[in-house]
């Protein structure tokens, strides 16, 4: 059935969405104003980023005026998931107990204003719909990258201690390296929603990224795409009669364990084969002079954004015992917790099971590719965060996913999605 053709509010709509979709991503703007300045090279990374910072308020400003068109529309998706209300409710509260209030409240805009976009994307399209935007956003960042590695090398790769290193649109190779390993992903599930004709597209975005990635050189985002493929391929196993669905599921999880055994067993020697140590790249030192600091405030953290601020904040102590200017702790949980504390880290782990149990549900009586998207993305968000930041975040493209997937969740639109009834799915081998 041909779909309608779209008005020019929603053609303006869709056009508005790839490039705040495209910015909230690719940190583009700080790169072409640092000059392509790379890690370890000298250069000065500028602090006056004001057209970045106004780009990001139009993205509000285009939410919200979205937002205004469908407002009960979006009331009732907010009510649906009160979890990302809570967490920002908190964020909002520490004002009262912030190390800093002033960066508090100043940074609460920026986090309040991709929260708002992130309510927009997951009250005004469906999961497949979603992935149409993610996939044509994606080409379009693909598409974009290539241009700076091929055209404008001093931007698109990297100089200094990675010189060499493919980092595309992006101010560093790990960067583009995370972005790649979600798109691959991405990439394959768009390509079971576009028209026949059209799914070379995808076919060649997925051909492009297998040829990225050992150029990236991110040891980090080989592993996760590997993994995140692998979790595709097991988490169908979802679909299968019970007969045969638990029996798969026990052998997955037990492959899993197996494989974790080796990895710890082994780990000296798989990460020097990778030409990396094992406490990754002195993380775990990072994570121990946190956990320092999260101990003095365990319960309600120091404040949305104020902990890391230089030697002149808390994360002081944390950068003298470091002996380098650390940016934050390079893990997800621990920042939340430094911002938030406690409190903080488990309202948001409340909200994650939710949307997992609520995944998983889908993933059952789902059977499009694309019904998979929010499991796979959970996953996504877990081991990525094990190493980086970005649980919750503001002008992160990781804390809009997560809102919208969480907003779209709570009301899935099975019908779309082919449900099959519990029945059907017994009977189907």
């Amino acid at each position: 059935m041909k779909e309608k053709p779209k008005s020019l509010l929603e053609k303006i709509e869709t056009v508005f969405n790839i490039l705040a979709i495209t910015h909230y991503t690719a940190d583009w703007v700080p790169l072409i104003v640092s000059g392509g300045a790379s890690e370890g090279d000298g250069s000065v990374y500028p602090t006056n980023l004001a057209m970045n910072i106004a780009l990001y308020f139009l993205t509000y400003l285009g939410a919200i005026f979205f937002l205004i068109l469908r407002w009960k529309k979006a009331l009732y998706f907010i009510s649906k998931d009160r979890i990302i209300i809570t967490i920002v409710g908190i964020a909002i509260a520490s004002i009262t107990w912030s190390d800093d209030p002033p960066t508090t409240i100043k940074t609460l805009v920026s986090l309040i204003g991709t929260t708002i976009f992130g309510i927009y994307l997951g009250s005004r399209y469906s999961l497949k719909e979603q992935v149409r935007i993610l996939g044509w956003t994606y080409l379009f960042i693909l598409i974009l990258s290539l241009l700076f590695i091929g055209g404008l090398p001093r931007y698109g790769i990297m100089g200094a201690i990675h010189s060499g290193a493919f980092r595309g649109i992006f101010t560093h190779k790990n960067l583009f390296g995370r972005f790649l390993a979600l798109s691959m992903i991405v990439f394959l599930m768009f390509k079971t929603i576009l028209p026949p004709k059209k799914t070379w597209i995808a076919q060649f975005c997925i051909g492009l990224i297998l040829i990225l990635l050992p150029l990236v050189r991110s040891t980090t985002s080989m592993i996760n795409t590997g993994i995140l493929l692998m979790a595709l391929l097991a988490y169908q196993t979802f679909r299968f009669r019970y007969v045969i669905m638990v029996p798969a599921f026990l052998s997955l999880a037990t492959l899993s364990g197996v494989l974790y055994y080796l990895y710890t067993y082994y780990s000296s020697l798989v990460f020097s084969s990778l030409g990396k140590d094992p406490s990754f790249s002195g993380r775990t030192d990072l994570w121990k002079y946190a956990w320092d600091m999260i101990e003095k405030q365990f319960w309600l953290g120091y404040g949305w954004g104020a902990f890391w601020r230089g030697l002149g904040g808390p994360s002081g102590y944390i950068i003298r015992m470091a002996q380098w200017q650390v940016p934050n702790s390079h893990n997800g949980w621990i920042d939340l917790w430094l911002d938030l504390g406690f409190v903080g880290v488990f309202a948001y782990a409340v909200g994650f099971a939710i949307n997992l149990i609520r995944s998983l549900w889908l993933a059952r009586y789902t059977t499009t590719l694309y019904g998979l998207w929010p499991l796979i993305y959970l996953t996504y968000t877990l081991i990525s965060t094990l190493t980086e930041t970005g649980l919750v975040a503001r002008n992160s493209i990781f804390w809009v996913l997560y809102i919208a997937i969480s907003i779209t969740m709570a009301e899935p639109d099975l019908e779309e999605n082919h449900r099959v009834e519990p029945k059907a799915l017994e009977s189907k081998p």
